[in-house]
């Protein structure tokens, strides 16, 4: 059977951690892509057991998920801007939190609501570089005129998403400054800004949050951050993946293993077939997606590293390591267990991330 193993301990101690960290401040515990591959509903019961009662998710239909499996008082942001009478209908049904990241966004919200006949609460969402949802700091105005003229909707907060605090706090505290000032400008104009939050786990980890009330976190509990930390400030991956081993044998010298025949044997040796693949998220990694030229340098860069690096993909069987030969396939890996008793039914142990592992695989937590 394959599953991914989440360590309570290890959750609690990243938990911990951003509650230090936090100081007091309201934690959103951000919960979006199926709590990161935790498991929507027990990530979220771990982080309410730990006194977090915050919630904020992508999808309304996640909203009525928490509110059908008992999550009935706390509160549950939903991050992105409705675009339909069905996101709005979940959204109210769920006594959620919408954002309204435009004008446009606002009249539809205020409609719809006028429609059911309910007062929707929402944050609103500004653009400070991410470049996807959100007013761009200059529309104060055009935010204060919901705040003016439609009723319908409850504005308890205003909030907005860093981009480069994993790597440029420059860039990153200016986009807090340009946040700020526009908190201060509808406070100006008589507008109460409600909750104003910014900060993503790298800015926690990175940045000052003492002029922010609250705090979303997201990665760090799962003790994978985007930038380099200290010790990685004590934060700790929470989980691994598990299956049986399904056939142990031996390859002669010559005899290669998987696609493109990337190994041959320089000798006899013993290897575990493991039903594990890329398909499962083994050896799956954030794609090099960007395309500026300093950025392609640099992932050139780092696969120059790897070459005279002896790191190697491994599993671990027995409690020792077993290095990956060949290609990872979709679904199966060889393993070299040539210096470790294995049988077919051992259980081999995979490093993978939660995020990129198959939502198919069962989630149980130890």
């Amino acid at each position: 059977m394959k599953a991914y193993i989440v360590e309570r301990d290890k959750l609690k101690n990243n938990i911990d951690i951003v509650k230090k960290r936090a100081a007091g401040k309201p934690i959103y515990g951000v919960i979006k892509a199926n709590g990161y591959g935790l498991g929507l509903l027990q990530l979220a019961r771990v982080l309410r057991d730990e006194g977090i009662d915050r919630f904020a998710v992508t999808e309304p239909s996640d909203a009525i998920r928490l509110r059908m499996a008992g999550f009935i008082d706390e509160e549950i942001l939903v991050m992105r801007p409705v675009v339909s009478e069905a996101d709005v209908s979940d959204i109210i049904d769920a006594h959620a939190v919408a954002t309204i990241g435009s004008y446009d966004d606002a009249v539809l919200l205020s409609g719809l609501a006028e429609k059911h006949a309910e007062v929707v609460e929402a944050h609103i969402k500004i653009d400070t570089g991410m470049g996807r949802y959100g007013f761009v700091p200059a529309e104060t105005e055009r935010i204060a005129q919901i705040y003016r003229y439609m009723k319908r909707i409850s504005i308890t907060g205003l909030y907005t998403h860093f981009n480069c605090a994993f790597g440029s706090m420059k860039k990153t505290n200016a986009q807090l400054e340009s946040f700020l000032a526009v908190a201060d400008r509808l406070r100006e104009s008589g507008c109460n800004p409600g909750c104003v939050h910014a900060a993503n786990s790298s800015f926690l980890f990175r940045g000052d949050i003492s002029r922010t009330d609250a705090v979303r976190v997201g990665s760090a509990f799962l003790g994978r951050l985007p930038c380099r930390l200290k010790n990685n400030a004590g934060l700790q991956p929470v989980g691994y993946a598990r299956c049986e081993v399904v056939q142990v044998r031996w390859l002669r010298e010559g005899q290669t293993v998987g696609y493109g025949a990337a190994y041959t044997a320089k000798k006899a040796v013993r290897v575990a077939v493991i039903p594990f693949g890329y398909a499962d998220g083994f050896g799956v990694a954030r794609a090099n997606d960007i395309f500026r030229f300093r950025d392609r340098l640099r992932y050139l860069l780092h696969d120059v590293r790897g070459l005279f690096s002896a790191r190697r993909m491994t599993v671990t069987i027995h409690g020792r390591r077993a290095p990956v030969l060949g290609h990872i396939g979709m679904v199966h890996c060889v393993a070299d267990v040539s210096s470790i008793q294995c049988e077919p039914g051992d259980e081999a142990v995979i490093e993978v991330s939660p995020v990129y592992a198959n939502s198919a695989i069962e989630r149980i937590y130890e």
